[in-house]
């Protein structure tokens, strides 16, 4: 799409302030959200407040939900409501409470985006962007910088502005959500399939470059993914020429010495090895691989303690401890306020309870994607469900060793785009 095309999709005199905020922002907040701080929450609270506004003002239309909308809702709002519950019972932690409202501003968000209109040129072009501004970003983390920064066992690792883990798992999904929208860019030129295809590789340079291991968890998921929505696209010739591609593509990046992948592969099997070796209060239980173990068994401790509303959140920290001076974990164990997962997490702070929520807040958005990639009406709203199953799932994956909605910039992210990719559902239904 040439300048003139651009202009006239934002500069038209029905195109009103709001359309233009909404298209700027989906190409300024993948851009930015690895390398700017705080201007990704500024656009996500902007975007709140013009819901809450709206939702005041038109409450006739903004309150008319059909039953998709009202399924994504309970979803959010009883999690929310649920941790507020459990987090009220336990004592008041508003730090993590902060994290978990991102979710529930869900809803505003959303509804602005679905009143205003969201264009997808923009939420394509935005994702590309984002995935190629991650790579230069890691690029020069990297490779470029006059000072490095060195991460635990002296490694250099990419993280822009944030934690590399976050850096390395939110590159990795913009990457691949951008190939939901290959079928978009090659309807407007043959040639522009290939932009997608540079985002996928910008993203998993920055994953790797990251040295983020825990999100490459997410890869063998995400590859089983795209491979069942082509299904009924390609022959079983055809597919099985790509399952070969996709394999020597992968082999290409483990082999490489210059990637670091297979070192960091062989590292995380050492490490299991040293752990399963060793005693209690033995040492080589403190790497990156053993402590997690170590919080994860200490989780599973306090979830049977407390099977139903858990300790709260917050308290996982105490609680550790007191197994560690009992002689029963590693003091790595006590070591971070988070047992680095979220599903442990929710079994700690919410017991039975908050792992339930916290399934059904990754459920219920797979059932409708799942919907709309089956029985869409258009391609371009099975590419849109496609993008946001790719998010849920990349999440779903992510949150196994690392507490994903508890960090304000992965779910602050999370909530954006699951409300974008519903948003632009249902623009396209309706039109």
């Amino acid at each position: 799409m040439n300048l003139s095309n651009l202009r006239s999709l934002l500069c038209t005199e029905s195109t009103s302030f709001s359309v233009v905020f909404i298209s700027l922002s989906l190409i300024i907040y993948p851009a930015t959200v690895l390398l700017v701080p705080k201007l990704n929450g500024l656009i996500f609270g902007l975007f709140s407040l013009t819901g809450l506004v709206y939702l005041f003002i038109h409450r006739d239309q903004s309150t008319r939900v059909n039953r998709d909308e009202a399924w994504l809702y309970f979803s959010v709002s009883i999690f929310f409501l649920t941790s507020l519950l459990i987090v009220v019972n336990a004592g008041f932690v508003y730090k993590v409470l902060g994290k978990y409202l991102h979710l529930l501003l869900f809803i505003p968000v959303y509804i602005y985006l679905r009143h205003t209109g969201v264009k997808l040129f923009f939420v394509w072009y935005g994702l590309v962007t984002g995935s190629i501004v991650a790579a230069g970003v890691a690029i020069y983390d990297v490779w470029i910088t006059d000072s490095p920064r060195y991460w635990g066992n002296g490694e250099i690792r990419a993280m822009g502005i944030t934690h590399p883990i976050i850096f390395g798992d939110l590159a990795l999904v913009m990457g691949c959500m951008s190939m939901a929208g290959l079928g978009w860019f090659k309807q407007r030129a043959n040639w522009l399939f290939i932009l997608p295809l540079i985002a996928l590789f910008c993203g998993l340079l920055a994953s790797v470059f990251s040295v983020s291991r825990g999100g490459w968890l997410a890869v063998p998921f995400l590859v089983v993914l795209f491979f069942w929505n082509i299904k009924s696209l390609f022959s079983f010739q055809q597919k099985a020429i790509l399952a070969v591609v996709v394999a020597l593509f992968l082999g290409l990046i483990y082999l490489l010495p210059q990637t670091g992948v297979s070192k960091q592969v062989d590292r995380t099997f050492t490490s299991l090895q040293q752990y399963s070796d060793s005693e209690i209060t033995s040492n080589n239980r403190a790497t990156s691989v053993g402590t997690r173990l170590e919080m994860w068994q200490a989780s599973w401790k306090i979830f049977q303690d407390n099977p139903v509303l858990g300790i709260g959140w917050g308290h996982y920290k105490e609680q550790a401890q007191l197994q560690v001076d009992q002689g029963l974990r590693n003091q790595i164990a006590a070591s971070f306020g988070h047992p680095h997962s979220q599903y442990f997490s929710a079994l700690v702070g919410g017991g039975s309870l908050g792992f339930v929520i916290l399934m059904m807040l990754f459920f219920i958005p797979v059932r409708l994607f799942v919907k709309y990639i089956n029985h869409g009406e258009t391609v371009d709203i099975k590419r849109l469900a496609l993008a946001g199953l790719v998010l849920i799932v990349a999440y779903m994956a992510f949150c196994i060793s690392e507490p994903m909605l508890e960090r304000s910039r992965s779910v602050n992210f999370f909530s954006f785009y699951l409300a974008v990719f519903m948003a632009a559902i249902y623009g396209q239904k309706k039109s």
